[in-house]
């Protein structure tokens, strides 16, 4: 892979789809809800929930491997196009069976017999599925493409749901609209194709994949059982009351994650080059690079979170959901642990053909979150899930940084540890002072979102962080040479 595109570019690409998409459901749910009120919006998130599992087995794991096959396949076309095509296929014949086994299910199950047409319309996410190939674009790096296509297509949806959704039986045109933005995701993903590869050969053999792909998904279902369960346990001993509770928690600490993994997602691809090509000094620095840049983000959103929960929660869900606020603070430390097990756990296990060992570090976790939530949730409720869910993903991150410890050799001077542990010290220092102000909710958080960025950064740009000071120089570099700079 020659390296043409910059991390950095890549990186703020990759920020800023991750980000558009964790907001956007926010966007069109506060229209929506109004609209389609709290049953229409049940009835279509029901049927989503359904057709998400049957997508889930037929995308098998070649959303996650297939970055790294396309990274590793080599610089000719020929490699690149025998590698999507073996993957391709696999994902066809999957899909094929789940498309009729979902069919099969919601025409003839008496329980959907009333909404069958909504079923058959979201079906269609699972036949679209068939050309979800964003794994190729990953890992040709191409998240600009990835970028700008995802924010028009969300934005042209939108803008549908505003001119045809317009009253409580819409439903069905809501679940065909995001059904249709799902088509010309990957629509456009075929489209743009062409470009890339060729057309398939006789030299196909698409059995080299099977293995790792079924590991990578077997891992997801037991992650998806797992984290089911403090859910399914919460109703049942406390009611949906408190499910509300736990839930919209997991959702800010799941969108937060998912931007900050964003920022070294990028990598993946690159580590995966490298570590085919045995070239391990290099492996080490790209991770050493973006385990520094990922703890930069991820260390004060965790904290920040934490310390103002009680803002947070009245701010994006109001008053009624306060019992919220201790289960946030738990929930917080997981912005962090999911950042570590993805970048030093999934990345490097992946990239180097141990997908087995994230399947044992998946199980290891759903016997501690199973054991966990079956002590604690009768009488702690949501907080107890929520403690489970910690308990379970940090043995989840120990077990993947155990397997990989081998695989990698990180570089962390000395500056770097002090200048991030000052920063944290006086951003939460200065949030915890400004605290004792008695402004309004909505002015509490902002003000405190802005101290907290500024005392954290300007902290950092004082003791001289070695990342911030290179990201500041290249970031000043390309803007003298009018983005026309060296690629990092």
């Amino acid at each position: 892979m020659a390296e043409k595109k910059s991390l950095v570019k890549n990186s703020i690409f990759n920020m800023i789809y991750k980000g558009f998409t964790a907001l956007f459901p926010l966007i069109t749910t506060s229209y929506i809800s109004r609209v389609l009120l709290p049953a229409g919006v049940g009835r279509v998130g029901y049927a989503n929930t359904i057709v998400a599992y049957f997508v889930l087995i037929a995308s098998l794991g070649i959303p996650t491997y297939g970055v790294k096959a396309i990274a590793q396949s080599g610089e000719t076309k020929e490699g690149r196009s025998r590698t999507f095509w073996e993957l391709f296929f696999i994902n066809l014949a999957a899909t094929l069976m789940c498309i009729v086994a979902y069919y099969v299910f919601v025409d003839n199950f008496p329980h959907f017999a009333d909404r069958k047409l909504l079923f058959q319309i979201m079906g269609l996410m699972l036949v679209l599925n068939i050309f979800n190939i964003d794994w190729f674009y990953q890992g040709m790096e191409e998240y600009s493409y990835i970028a700008t296509r995802s924010i028009i297509v969300k934005i042209l949806s939108f803008v549908a749901m505003l001119l045809f959704v317009k009253k409580a039986k819409d439903y069905v045109i809501y679940a065909f609209i995001l059904c249709v933005a799902t088509a010309g995701n990957n629509l456009l993903n075929a489209w743009n194709l062409r470009k890339y590869i060729g057309s398939p050969d006789a030299g196909l053999h698409p059995g080299r994949h099977l293995k790792p792909v079924l590991i990578l998904l077997a891992s997801t279902i037991a992650t998806e059982i797992y984290t089911m369960l403090d859910t399914i346990m919460l109703e049942y001993y406390h009611g949906e009351t408190c499910v509300g509770y736990y839930s919209n928690p997991v959702k800010i600490v799941r969108m937060t994650y998912t931007v900050v993994i964003a920022l070294v997602a990028v990598f993946y691809p690159r580590i995966s080059y490298h570590y085919k090509q045995k070239e391990y000094d290099r492996c080490n620095e790209l991770l050493s690079r973006g385990f520094k840049i990922m703890l930069l983000l991820a260390l004060p959103c965790t904290v920040g979170i934490g310390i103002t929960a009680e803002y947070i929660v009245p701010f994006l869900f109001g008053e009624a959901f306060l019992p919220s606020i201790g289960t946030l603070r738990i929930l917080s430390v997981l912005v962090l642990v999911f950042s570590v097990a993805y970048f030093l756990g999934h990345i490097v296990l992946i990239a180097t053909g141990q997908e087995q060992k994230i399947l044992h570090a998946t199980i290891a976790g759903a016997v501690i979150n199973a054991a966990v939530n079956f002590l604690l949730i009768p009488s702690m409720q949501q907080s107890g899930a929520a403690i489970a869910s910690v308990l379970s993903e940090i043995a989840v991150t120990t077990v993947l940084v155990w397997h990989a410890r081998c695989s990698y050799h990180l570089a962390i001077g000395r500056n770097y540890v002090i200048s991030l542990g000052a920063a944290l010290a006086a951003m939460t220092a200065v949030v915890c002072w400004l605290k004792h102000l008695s402004w309004a909710v909505p002015v509490m958080l902002f003000v405190l979102i802005a101290a907290a960025a500024a005392v954290y950064f300007g902290c950092l740009l004082l003791f001289r962080n070695d990342t911030v000071m290179e990201l500041l120089h290249k970031g000043l570099e390309r803007l003298q040479k009018h983005g026309k700079g060296r690629n990092i």
